[in-house]
């Protein structure tokens, strides 16, 4: 019985921080103009995810904050799948330089995300 209610409670966490990362990541990425071609609203949501998940990685938590905040705010704050569609429309639109670019903002700028976290945190 404890067992199905700690998979209960993970559940609930995981949810109620994915719902609040869904409305976030609607409203940060939705304020952000695109820059050119380049959709910097899926940029900043996650550099932001990434540099957050990062510091609370670094800091060591654990427990309930992992289940709220690293598996359901930031796992629906951050979008892997809609960088990788935003960067196969440009390739498919012949916009290659840009697409090209994007690709290199996201995984540059995130993996910087990381490494400032790790600098302040680890």
């Amino acid at each position: 019985m404890a067992g199905s209610l700690a998979v209960s409670t993970q559940l609930l966490l995981v949810g109620t921080g994915g719902f609040a990362g869904a409305v976030l990541r609607f409203l940060v990425a939705g304020a952000i103009p695109r820059v050119r071609e380049i959709h910097t609203g899926t940029l900043t949501v996650n550099v932001i995810g990434s540099f957050v998940l990062a510091a609370l990685t670094f800091s060591s938590v654990s427990g309930s904050m992992t289940y709220l905040v690293s598996i359901g705010v930031l796992g629906s704050f951050t979008t892997f799948s809609t960088f990788a569609y935003e960067s196969f429309r440009l390739l498919e639109e012949g916009e290659k330089k840009y697409s090209l670019l994007n690709i290199v903002l996201n995984l540059g700028m995130c993996m910087a995300g990381v490494i400032a976290a790790q600098l302040i945190f680890g």
